[in-house]
């Protein structure tokens, strides 16, 4: 009789080693090929059922389920809960209303609003021990200025508050520029902000220089602590 097609052999070879059944020779006839296949796909079945899942299943007939994975459950904080900045918070006994508090000791100011609500604090760079403490208001504003002492340094958005014992006006400012035949260069960092360097005024970043300058507009209340 005519030879098996490679594809049925391979069929009937499945079967047998589902079904523990030896094909009798490699050129063995198979009756009825669609029995065979039909036969085939019963086993499949068989397997499925054994297994708990589809043939494809990796865990095979009678192995036991893959175990599921573990659950994170809730995230647990190791070590102290860290509480606000007290560096941040505002100065006790700094007024009420409307103002703009600046800390001596802790070269910061902080804007309250109307409501009592800081909106806004950043670091600054005046002088130890002045202006002494007490309550201000914006009395002067100069778009650009420059040092009375030395013209060659200059700098922008002055807002004054008091007067220094030899006259000279005190206030919020950006950091200054040094000019000369060379050009023009800040007279400190920005990184610096926060440690005392100015000769009276506070210095300011820039763009906390234009918020101060935009919102400390005349008579606006300053109190200067020490307390910090």
């Amino acid at each position: 009789m005519p030879s098996l097609p490679r594809c049925s052999l391979v069929v009937a070879l499945l079967v047998g080693a589902i079904w523990g059944v030896t094909p009798v020779a490699t050129g063995a006839v198979l009756a009825d090929v669609a029995s065979a296949r039909s036969a085939a796909s019963a086993a499949e079945s068989v397997i499925a059922g054994a297994s708990g899942g589809s043939v494809d299943d990796i865990s095979g007939p009678g192995s036991a389920a893959p175990t599921a994975l573990p659950s994170r459950g809730a995230a647990v904080q190791i070590g102290p809960e860290l509480g606000p900045d007290i560096t941040l918070a505002l100065p006790e006994n700094s007024g009420t209303g409307r103002r703009v508090v600046y800390s001596n000791k802790r070269q910061r100011i902080w804007v309250v609003d109307e409501t009592e609500t800081v909106i806004k604090t950043h670091l600054v760079s005046g002088r130890t021990g002045y202006p002494v403490v007490g309550t201000y208001r914006v009395y002067s504003r100069s778009i650009h200025t420059f040092a009375e002492h030395n013209p060659s340094i200059i700098w922008n958005y002055m807002v004054r508050f008091a007067t220094g014992p030899n006259g000279g006006a005190v206030g919020f400012h950006e950091i200054p520029d040094q000019c000369s035949s060379r050009g023009c260069f800040p007279v400190q960092t920005v990184e610096q902000l926060g440690t005392p360097l100015s000769g009276g005024c506070l210095r300011q970043a820039t763009e906390d220089a234009i918020w101060m300058w935009e919102w400390a507009t005349l008579g606006t209340t300053v109190v200067v602590v020490d307390n910090g």
